[in-house]
């Protein structure tokens, strides 16, 4: 006889809900844990990275034996290919060495992972599998497998492989789910990196393109102006001195000098120009040449010169002519002007009133021109650099006076000069009292390992015999290169170890003891120190031993505070750990309440299928008696009624109806638990947003519904609600709920305690008081709402009434609260949302929390 229909999705659904909660908390959980793995991946800005943190992770969530990345061999029809990336269990092989041929995957199979396909397989040796294909998992002792594709746009560039070696594994839907999910963001990752790569590839072409610059004759025209060049250290008077002299040897209309930004647009200015054609220094706005732009200074950055006799027959765009027009320039020659290595500007001579014919020594004499231009910039820097020492001392003297803390003047102290030598490092060294040392402050640029923190107590055998050696005599010290000062190969591979090729140092006093070292570290190559550089460290090291005298009241000051940061640090531990505790015992409520409120309708309905199965099996026994009766036949008939009879068919018609009705209800009630768990939580909704307070309260009364009846006294709380008609409040309401559930949680311990005393208490007065919660909602004004929570519990004394907020405070007994309910309850209301929560005693017994809240979010 085969089952009813009706109660076999009745006996399924029971077993689905029974389960709910457990798998709406795993499923929270697995997705704060994707959401973290896919963090992770796209913060990985290498490709290895990408590939190890993704292996890493599914396999650790999974608790598969192998996760590998799989890449099929361009080119090879998706073929064979290779692992790439994998993370495996130690007591299984790994398929990073392994090439993978499968001959048949490219034609049968490649199309519908193109296409998305996953495949799943939960143990290899009874899902059909090809020899061959079975063979090539062997060979890595693959038991179960899932496969998903990772496609790089349109096209399939590899799979995800989670193996299972030990043992055959089916594979959950969610598992499926969250390598899928991963597979995408993964894919994404592999785009970027391909990304990166084309960027990388265009930087090579642009190094790539520069040429050799053409080793250029000096001309007698060049000696009288490199002469006038170098009678003059002030760099506009070079500028000015040097246009005027090539226009005149050129006979041009125009020479201007053009200085590039940033950007790589940039501006004119210096020119000599003839009378009868309009200035560009200080009249035109930034020019923005987008090809120089865009290849950040193009030819000219190869050191290239450039001519152009007629600029309408050069092939130039449009756009390159009017702009050109704007200078009025029919013709012009350009030069590269480069400081250091770095192109700077150019040097341009425009012919305005008709083509010409650009001569190949003119072109030449613009570039030893713009050459030496470069180094009248250098010389100018070389002066900058001078005044920008003075201007150091000065910052840090005033450093020194405005503050007392000396990581601020040393870490100062240490960038400034940095920036100013163009240094690769420079350090502050302090002596132990055995002469050994330690790295304390330094700048380093990024292509250099730091020394602070990793390098260990520095034992150097001549300091510490010495006791300071040189330095403790105030000598300074400058070598342009380790390996041609004579030092110890003991020396030298200590300097190897701080990746120094040449360095300066000067001593550091506090009072009339050696207390450091200063140092300047060369480590691209020798340098040879000049003189005002090596003077610069010395006045620098002398105002650190002053700022070193300042501090020391403050690091006496400082070792004391030290002990009451640890303290403090201790405190605000202890209040973390407090802080989560709350969290799990709310959280252990609230699954207490919905697998307490869930079990009881799911008990009965589990209780009536008995009945059901036996009422149903009855009718189809009388179902099948009548299919045999005849209509003309008493005696059927006759048999009929005594088997109606006998089964009691009248009872049946009138009882299976009632219990059907009342599986409904407890059906419904199960459906409406689950719904308010949902409300409650909001993890289908934005953190913010417009909600109805009514379902934040009614929610949370639903899930404490087992605190609300006392079965030891056989007592529940009376629920009375006075809902207004208020208006949707913008707000976070998880976090709104929460409150709700703390204040409502205070108010049902507050009653529990009067039960207690009730049951010790022979007064009649007592016997008849009744345990009620009181709830209301109103408007408050026009832009806010009121939530008020009564009960008529134990009430809180006058004396705790200021304390109530206070973190950590409870009227509790011990072990019962750990007083961050009310105080989170009241920094979610009054620092979150901008509201009020205020306390009001009864005096009659009982407390009132009353709750204000904008309609609007304020923020």
């Amino acid at each position: 006889m085969s089952p009813n229909p009706k109660i076999n999705a009745l006996q399924q659904a029971a077993h689905q809900l029974a389960v709910c909660t457990d798998q709406l908390f795993q499923q929270i959980e697995q997705e704060q844990v994707l959401d973290g793995i896919i963090e992770r991946i796209r913060s990985c800005l290498e490709l290895d990275d990408v590939f190890h943190e993704t292996s890493t992770s599914i396999r650790q969530l999974l608790s598969a034996d192998r996760v590998g990345v799989f890449r099929f061999t361009p080119g090879s029809g998706w073929d064979e290919g290779e692992f790439v990336a994998e993370n495996v269990r130690k007591e299984f092989p790994s398929a990073m060495a392994a090439k993978v041929y499968d001959h048949c995957f490219g034609s049968q199979y490649a199309v519908h992972y193109t296409e998305g396909r996953i495949q799943s397989v939960a143990d290899i040796y009874d899902a059909n599998l090809s020899d061959c294909h079975i063979q090539i998992l062997e060979q890595f002792q693959v038991r179960a497998n899932l496969i998903v594709p990772v496609l790089k746009g349109k096209e399939l560039w590899g799979l995800l492989c989670i193996h299972q070696c030990s043992h055959p594994r089916r594979w959950q839907l969610a598992e499926i789910g969250f390598v899928q999910k991963i597979a995408i963001h993964f894919a994404i990752a592999l785009q970027q990196a391909e990304n990166r790569e084309q960027i990388k590839l265009q930087a090579a072409q642009l190094i790539q393109a520069k040429a050799q610059q053409e080793a250029l004759t000096r001309q007698k025209a060049l000696v009288k102006i490199v002469s006038n060049i170098r009678q003059s250290l002030d760099f506009a008077d070079i500028c000015n001195t040097t246009t005027a002299e090539v226009r005149h040897l050129l006979e041009a209309d125009r020479v201007i000098i053009y200085r590039f930004n940033p950007d790589w647009s940039g501006n004119f200015l210096f020119e000599s120009v003839a009378a009868e054609w309009k200035p560009l220094v200080g009249v035109s706005p930034s020019i923005e040449d987008t090809h120089l732009m865009e290849t950040q200074g193009g030819r000219y950055a190869a050191g290239e010169t450039f001519a152009i006799p007629n600029i309408y027959e050069a092939g130039h765009s449009d756009c390159h002519v009017e702009l050109l027009e704007e200078f009025q320039a029919k013709a012009y020659a350009i030069a590269p002007i480069f400081r250091d290595d770095n192109l700077w500007g150019l040097l341009a001579t425009f012919q305005n009133s008709s083509p010409r014919h650009w001569q190949t020594d003119e072109v030449e004499l613009l570039a030893q021109v713009g050459e030496q231009l470069g180094i009248a910039l250098q010389q100018a820097s070389k002066q900058t650099k001078a005044i920008n020492r003075q201007k150091i001392l000065v910052k840090l003297v005033s450093k020194i006076r405005q503050s007392l803390e000396l990581e601020e003047i040393c870490q100062t102290a240490t960038t400034e000069i940095r920036q100013l030598l163009n240094a690769d490092r420079v350090t502050i060294y302090r002596f132990n009292p055995d002469w050994s040392g330690n790295f304390l402050f330094e700048s380093v640029t990024s292509e250099w390992q730091p020394l602070v923190g990793v390098s260990p107590v520095i034992e150097d055998t001549h300091l510490m015999d010495t006791q300071g050696g040189r330095y403790a005599a105030g000598e300074t010290f400058a070598i342009p290169d380790i390996y041609d000062a004579g030092h110890s190969d003991c020396h030298i591979e200590l300097l190897e170890q701080f990746q120094a090729k040449a360095y300066a140092i000067a001593p550091i006093f506090q009072d009339d003891h050696l207390w450091g070292l200063l140092a300047t570290f060369q480590n691209s190559g020798p340098r040879h120190w000049q003189t005002d550089e090596v003077e610069l460290l010395a006045q620098v090291g002398e105002q650190l031993g002053i700022a070193l005298q300042q501090t020391e009241f403050v690091r006496q000051l400082q070792s004391q505070s030290t002990e009451l940061k640890d303290l403090f640090e201790a405190l605000q531990q202890s209040q973390l750990q407090l802080i989560q505790n709350e969290k799990m015992a709310s959280l252990g409520q609230l699954v207490a309440g919905v697998a307490h409120e869930i079990n009881n309708p799911i008990n009965f309905i589990h209780g009536n299928l008995p009945h059901i199965n036996d009422y149903v099996k009855d009718l189809l026994i009388l179902a099948c008696e009548y299919q045999k009766t005849s209509p003309n036949s008493a005696e059927d008939i006759q048999k009929l009624q005594e088997r109606t009879e006998e089964l009691d068919l009248d009872f049946i018609l009138e009882d299976l109806p009632k219990v059907l009705s009342s599986m409904q209800m407890g059906t419904d009630r199960i459906r409406q638990i689950v719904l308010s768990l949902r409300n409650f939580s909001r993890l289908d909704e934005a953190e913010f947003k417009a909600v109805n307070i009514h379902e934040g309260l009614d929610s949370t009364l639903l899930i404490l519904g087992n605190r609300l009846k006392f079965c030891d006294t056989n007592t529940s709380i009376d629920i009375i609600k006075k809902y207004s008609d208020i208006p949707l409040v913008e707000c976070f309401p998880a976090q709104l709920n929460q409150v709700f559930m703390n204040l409502l949680s205070n108010s049902i311990d507050a009653i529990e305690e009067v039960l207690r005393k009730k049951a010790k208490s022979t007064s009649k007065k007592t016997r008849n008081w009744k345990p009620k919660i009181w709830i209301k909602t109103q408007l408050d004004g026009i832009d806010h709402i009121q939530i008020s929570i009564r009960d008529n519990g134990i009430g809180i004394p006058e004396t705790d009434e200021n304390k109530l907020f206070d973190h950590f405070f409870t009227t509790k007994s011990i072990g019962k609260g750990t007083g961050l309910g009310l105080s989170i309850s009241h920094e979610i209301i009054s620092q979150k949302h901008g509201g009020q929560l205020n306390f009001k005693s009864i005096k009659k017994g009982g407390a009132e929390f009353i709750i204000r809240l904008p309609i609007k979010f304020q923020g």
